[in-house]
């Protein structure tokens, strides 16, 4: 389960940050997760519920945008989203990371996106001089 380690970075470097504005609480993050990532947004958000006990973002809102996935192909020029195949011996679909107009390799522009899009977080007020 990678999506529980994968958290673990997220929520520390978060309050690594936090830890720099002296925060209070923090009550919002957007988190930005392509979908060539094989990211769980379940699994996510249940590292997350775990993670954040005892933490400043004990309340805090977990929102995961989706990123879809788009290639480009260099030799033909299509640019857009990827096609799935199914693997009958394991149930799962696949992306098949080939042209669909010519079937030459592409080049993944999006989808492997796993960012920080913003935390929303209460800070001291700080009285600034000038």
């Amino acid at each position: 389960m990678h999506e529980f380690s994968t958290m673990q970075s997220i929520v520390n470097a978060i309050l690594e940050e936090a830890k720099k504005y002296n925060a209070k609480e923090i009550n919002k993050i957007i988190l930005q997760i392509g979908e060539l990532t094989f990211l769980g947004k379940e699994q996510l958000k249940f590292a997350f519920d775990i993670l954040k006990e005892g933490t400043i973002m004990e309340k805090a809102e977990l929102v995961i945008e989706d990123v879809k996935a788009k290639v480009k192909c260099n030799h033909c020029g299509y640019e857009g989203g990827v096609e799935y195949g199914l693997k009958d011996e394991f149930h799962i679909y696949f992306p098949i990371l080939k042209c669909p107009n010519c079937g030459k390799n592409v080049e993944i522009i999006k989808g492997r996106e796993c960012n920080i899009k913003s935390v929303e977080m209460e800070i001291e007020d700080v009285a600034i001089e000038g």
